[in-house]
């Protein structure tokens, strides 16, 4: 029976996608409900427009004489006593103590990023350095936008983020149906002027999230002219395409400043197959892992048998990851535009906005059972010799449904800040802003229902061994009905007012003080299910949690020591604190001090002390009202009760309980740092610097460790065995069931095939402030440049090397050195290039150390991942002079030059299969135009 019959036979329209993996035969769409197409039905769907788009950014870039201008390029002394950075309330100041580490818009053009997300994945410390974090084959609504981790603090379960995203100072709207946290992706890459990082605990001046620290995405506040982008890459692996273009119209005239900046980026998909290190193996008999192949086998008494013959041993095997999306295909839409008045008088204003959209389309592959039990009484009993009882079938769907199911995530941001800087004398200042930001997420997918399946099986009306047979139609047309999906939208309001300006006057300088209060509102408001039908997506209900906060907050800046005072060249204390007072937990002080000593002028000593927090995200609150039961088979999940062996038939399904539990507590953190960085003048242009980190971060909103082994130990309150007794799975089933919705509690009794016999265990997986991370390291840099006669070579080198990771998964447990085995301690990048005449060429080394594994029979005992080393190179040759190409250039970026693989994994972690410490696109060539005019 084809997909197409199964579809008409459900009522259901169906589409079809032209667009194919090469090598893949073109199969059904998914329908998608009405509310899932609200505003997307206008987005770039084909590779013409794509040329379209870009042609016109190239013929734009090569059609005018005009000057672009920059304004912020030719600022001066003056005005830049007016910035206020990253870290900091007060203007014309560095973060006290801190360490801060920038992006520069040539370093931005270097990369030959995308987006944000693969410009961080350049910074070794950011948290995704080499590699692309981002919704992978097997999506579900959990994963929406990619989450920043500064230090390696990761991002658990909880909704928000341990790294706090800025916009030129400012919140950005959350985004997600699982999670609360910015789109890290939402800017238009041609409105970025720089990117601020601040590696310290944030809190005390921007309130939750700063726990690692700060990235602040700084646009231009001026332009000119016009300026046209575009680039064009392709890949080594699976015919992988990219294109990018982007164009910046501005306007400045008496006072007043204008622009707009649009941005368009696509990719295709990349398939597990396209890419040589991907696999999912069975490694000690060399055969791929999995037993749910189009050709299926029966699994009876603890043997497999490979249909038809039914030969004895490991069965039909396949590699369903091959035909799942590693690297999901994208289009994306941004504007950013920023208007600005300023005549020179005692007030200025400025108003920005932006907008983005993306669709991320991946493909799980073909869907998959989870094994079905025939009984010895139905007429599809296969019968083995010297064998009795029930079989249980392994196999997949692609006979009917084919070998792609496509599940599509669509994000749509938008948000306007208006802001006011008034000059009150004497060197105070006030700033004020009003900031508003919407997101709203849609994902949906196509699963099976296990229990139509089970049920004729059952009754013997099902034939698991020939899909196609006409007794199985009504079965599989019901359990092709069967999605997860999700709906959310967010909303971000924060009124925003801060005064600066100096207090008086020491000996050693002057006192600058900082004082303001914020009010902030947001608001989420989702609809999700892992398993629905088509027609309850609509009836699925409606989670809302929305919250206030009001804060104040301060911060000094005391000179202690200064060069007129003839010993040393400056100390300076800073202090800076936070009071939040939330609607739904309570209030919370964060302080933070700093210390910034120069014995002499090329020589900065500095430290920091301060407390930070991370406030339970609006997703994790609301879905308390809401918990869901997950069955879970444990062929999926192989983590069971040390000495208490799963059956083959029965007895082999985790029953679950997943949601939040209340009450949730803000996540805490206490950071310091001590850091040097020096400029010897004896030798120029070189500058060089460390920063040690502590971090203890207590309280992190994670599950329970319920796919850990010791976790039957550590917490038998929350788990019952099926070694307990019939009585007590029972209870502990009544006892979560009357905790979730009727319908769905019936739908999960209903789905196991033996009922209350294939339970192996009933346990909570609730999210709730469980766990801890005590982490500490280095940061350091070292560069130079030296003059010559032609331009100028340079070197910039920077890395982190972290020298301890404990781990706790809840408190009184056990402490982990997560150090030990599969951990990758040494992160560096390091940069050589020279700047000949017009010419840019430099080339970027980024490393990755290998470490230690845990060797087991099934890895075949390997003891090591290798380390990761790729190399990009960089050219850029800007046209001078006069004429047409007057302030045009031409890029050319290779990533991954010598088309280096990720090292070898037997093994699967965060569902990679094969390899680990790394991802790669392979070697990707991208050739770039951009004009100025």
């Amino acid at each position: 029976m084809s997909a197409l019959a199964v579809t008409r036979a459900k009522g259901i329209p169906s589409r079809y996608n032209g667009a194919k993996a090469p090598g893949r035969k073109m199969t059904m769409v998914r329908p998608e409900p009405q509310w899932f197409r609200h505003s997307w039905e206008g987005t770039m769907r084909n590779a013409s427009m794509i040329r379209s788009a870009l042609m016109a950014a190239t013929m734009l870039s090569f059609s005018g004489t005009a000057l672009a201008q920059d304004a912020d390029e030719d600022s001066g002394t003056e005005k830049s006593k007016e910035i206020v950075v990253t870290g900091t309330l007060i203007r014309g100041v560095a973060p006290g103590g801190s360490q801060t580490i920038a992006v520069g818009a040539e370093q931005i053009q270097a990369t030959g990023a995308a987006n944000t997300s693969d410009l961080l994945a350049s910074v070794p410390a950011a948290g995704n350095f080499l590699s692309f974090v981002g919704v992978r084959g097997s999506s579900n609504f959990s994963l929406a936008v990619n989450r920043p981790s500064l230090r390696y603090l990761g991002n658990t379960s909880g909704s928000t983020a341990t790294t706090l995203l800025l916009l030129n100072g400012h919140r950005l709207p959350g985004m997600g149906i699982n999670q609360t946290t910015a789109d890290l992706d939402a800017i238009a890459a041609g409105a970025i002027e720089r990117v601020e990082i601040v590696t310290d605990g944030g809190s005390s001046t921007y309130g939750s999230d700063a726990v690692g620290g700060v990235i602040n995405f700084i646009t231009r506040k001026e332009f000119d002219g016009v300026e046209a982008k575009g680039s064009y890459g392709l890949g080594n692996y699976g015919g992988y395409q990219q294109a990018n273009a982007a164009i910046t119209v501005g306007k400045k005239w008496d006072g007043v400043s204008a622009f707009v900046s649009y941005d368009f980026a696509w990719h295709n998909e990349l398939y597990g197959a396209d890419l040589p290190f991907s696999q999912n193996r069975d490694w000690i008999n060399n055969a791929p892992a999995e037993l749910a192949c189009t050709v299926g086998s029966i699994q009876n008494a603890g043997n497999t048998y490979a249909l038809p013959g039914l030969a004895k041993g490991l069965g039909n095997r396949c590699d369903n990851t091959e035909l799942q999306t590693a690297y999901p295909r994208e289009t994306k839409h941004s504007v950013y535009a920023s208007l600005s008045i300023d005549h020179g008088g005692p007030v200025s204003f400025m108003v920005t906005g932006f907008y983005v959209n993306r669709k991320n389309v991946s493909d799980a592959g073909p869907l998959l059972a989870t094994g079905t039990s025939v009984p010895a009484t139905s007429p599809f009993y296969i019968p083995i010799t010297g064998v009795t009882g029930a079989e249980v079938f392994q196999y997949n769907f692609s006979p009917v449904f084919g070998n792609h199911t496509y599940q599509t995530t669509k994000l749509e941001s938008w948000g306007f800040t208006p802001s006011a800087k008034i000059s009150l004398g004497s060197n105070w200042q006030l700033n004020v802003l009003a900031n508003y930001g919407r997101g709203r997420s849609d994902f949906i997918g196509q699963q099976i229902n296990p229990t139509p399946i089970n049920t004729a099986a059952a009754a013997g009306t099902f034939n698991p061994a020939n899909l196609t047979a006409a007794t199985n139609t009504a079965t599989l047309a019901a359990a092709a009905d069967w999605y997860q999906f999700g709906k959310a939208t967010n909303e971000l309001m924060n009124f925003r007012a801060v005064m600066d300006g100096t207090l008086l006057s020491l000996p050693a300088g002057e006192v600058k003080l900082a004082v303001g209060g914020e009010l902030m509102w947001e608001s989420y408001k989702g609809s999700q299910s892992r398993t629905t039908t088509f027609a309850g997506i609509a009836t699925s209900p409606l989670l809302k949690k929305t919250r206030d906060v009001r804060a104040v907050f301060g911060e000094l800046s005391i000179p202690l020591l200064g060069e007129d005072m003839g010993v040393f060249h400056s100390l300076v204390l800073t202090a800076s604190g936070r009071y939040d007072d939330y609607s739904d937990f309570g209030d919370t002080f964060n302080p933070k001090l700093g210390l910034t000593f120069e014995p002499v002028d090329w020589i900065k000593l500095r430290g920091t002390w301060g407390k930070a927090f991370q406030a339970p995200g609006l997703s994790d609150l609301a879905q308390a009202a809401a918990p869901t039961i997950n069955v879970l088979p444990l062929s999926v999940r192989p983590f069971v009760k040390p000495g208490l062996t799963p059956g083959t038939t029965d007895r082999n399904i985790l029953y679950v309980i997943g949601g939040t539990k209340l009450p949730l507590s803000p996540q805490t953190a206490k950071t310091w740092s001590a850091g040097f960085d020096v400029k010897p003048p004896v030798i120029p242009g070189l500058s060089f610097g460390m920063t040690y980190y502590n971090i203890n971060y207590e309280g992190s909103i994670s599950i329970y460790p319920i796919f850990d082994p010791n976790y039957y130990t550590n917490f038998p309150d929350q788990v019952v065995t099926y070694d307990q007794g019939i009585a007590a799975i029972q209870a502990r089933v009544n006892e979560l069931n009357a905790l979730v919705d009727p319908a769905v509690a019936t739908a999960r009794l209903a789905s196991l095939p033996l009922g209350l016999q294939s339970i192996y265990a009933v346990m909570d997986g609730r999210s709730t402030n469980l766990g801890s991370i005590k982490t500490a390291g280095f940061d350091f840099y070292v560069r130079e440049q030296l003059d010559t006669s032609f331009g100028n070579v340079y070197l910039d080198a920077s890395g982190t090397y972290i020298t301890k990771f404990l781990t706790q998964s809840y408190k009184g447990g056990p402490v982990t050195d997560s150090r030990l085995t599969n951990f990758t301690k040494l992160r560096l990048a390091t940069t050589l290039g020279a700047n000949i005449g017009n010419l840019k060429a430099q080339v970027t080394w980024q490393h990755s150390q290998g470490y230690k594994t845990v060797p087991t029979a099934a890895n075949l005992n390997q003891q090591s991942v290798d380390s990761f080393n790729v190399f990009n190179l960089f050219m850029n040759y800007a046209f001078k002079g006069d004429g047409a190409l007057k302030d045009a250039s031409i890029s050319l970026n290779v990533d991954n030059l010598l088309n280096q693989a990720p090292p070898l994994f037997r093994g699967a972690g965060n569902s990679v299969y094969g390899f680990a410490n790394g991802w790669t696109l392979g070697r990707v060539v991208k050739l770039g135009v951009s004009k100025k005019f």
